[in-house]
């Protein structure tokens, strides 16, 4: 038999298991992939970040009381650790913007930031000059505006009052008391809502008693979550404060309590572990899909942002004016651009529609 005359179904069948093996490789992954990635970023990475959140926060709202029971330099250095511990927490789970954070505007009464017009100094020095005891009530932060019940708020009064200020139960530090008290009820409520439905409605995704139709579908809020603060912290927490050519460092992200920079590390290190650090990733959902390589390219950009952040030196709030400080955080806002297009290439493969950016309007 020659050439012309060979049967063709050796070559058919050749073809018809290359072209499986293709759509095996490149196949989205199913529902039960899904829900395991959904349940590791929950237990692995959402809760314990909830729970810090909680924990400090508590420990924050007992300083402040010891600070206003005992206004000395060592109760307030004690009530500062306890909001830097805070801030640590929070800025761990910021990234995180849907679910019982979204309950009452949590997130914005959390932190109100960036305050574009200064929100939080006009609202806090009027109660300040009016000095209204029925504003020293949580109750009363529950309708006041979210600019004088957060941290950025509390930062204020912590971070710029002299213990002489926040002497004799002053209404300055009974202020500081109320809106720690706040602070620390809202993230225990997070937490528990969290515990007491949010994480079952994600694991039972499709249900009639779930807040999801799939598995899927919940994986876009994680991916959202993933993805969608990177250009954040690009634009609000660098571009900004750099100015279009004169630099503005009070711009900047907690830089009354000089941990701008930190912010910003905390949220790399976080979103990394969002991506990589459980024990079903992101990052090996990727490598099942048959984007190794790729995977390689986003860990290389994280690596890289995290050694960059490194070299920057602080407080924001001074280097800012340093030429060599601008010009690093510029070579930053560019990989953190091509990491944002990275992750958001990459949910092509995934068959994630992130859709609408609730971020956008910002």
């Amino acid at each position: 038999m020659n050439s012309a005359t060979k049967p063709l179904w050796p070559i058919l069948l050749g073809a018809s298991l290359l072209l499986t093996a293709v759509s095996v490789v490149h196949a989205a992954p199913s529902e039960q992939q899904w829900q395991s990635l959904n349940q590791s970023l929950v237990e692995e990475h959402i809760l314990p970040r909830y729970r810090a959140l909680q924990h400090s926060s508590a420990e924050l709202a007992a300083s402040t009381t010891a600070l206003c029971h005992q206004p000395e330099s060592v109760q307030l250095e004690n009530a500062q650790e306890d909001f830097q511990q805070t801030m640590d927490a929070w800025q761990e789970v910021q990234h995180i913007q849907f679910g019982p954070i979204e309950t009452l505007m949590r997130n914005f009464s959390m932190q109100f930031w960036p305050d574009k017009k200064n929100l939080i100094g006009k609202q806090l020095n009027l109660l300040l000059q009016q000095q209204n005891p029925d504003t020293l009530n949580v109750e009363y932060l529950y309708r006041a505006s979210i600019g004088v019940k957060g941290l950025p708020a509390l930062e204020r009064l912590l971070f710029t009052s002299s213990v002489h200020q926040l002497a004799n139960n002053s209404y300055r530090c009974q202020l500081s008391q109320t809106i720690a008290a706040y602070i620390a009820i809202n993230s225990q409520a997070t937490l528990d809502e969290w515990n007491n439905g949010y994480s079952d409605s994600l694991s039972s995704a499709g249900s009639q008693n779930s807040y999801y139709d799939s598995h899927q579908e919940a994986a876009v809020d994680m991916m959202k979550s993933l993805i969608e603060p990177i250009e954040a912290i690009r634009d609000q927490k660098i571009l900004r404060p750099l100015g279009g050519g004169q630099v503005r460092p009070k711009r900047s992200e907690s830089w009354r309590s000089q941990r701008s920079l930190r912010n910003i590390q905390l949220n790399i290190a976080s979103i990394r572990h969002l991506y990589s650090g459980t024990t079903n990733s992101v990052d090996s959902l990727l490598r099942k899909q048959g984007r190794g390589p790729q995977a390689d390219n986003i860990n290389a950009l994280f690596n890289r942002i995290e050694q960059q952040l490194k070299t920057v030196q602080t407080p924001l709030v001074t280097s800012l004016y340093q030429p060599e400080t601008v010009d690093q955080l510029r070579q930053i806002s560019d990989a953190l651009q091509q990491l944002d297009r990275g992750l958001s290439a990459e949910m092509l493969t995934l068959n994630i529609q992130l859709g609408f950016n609730s971020r956008d309007g910002d």
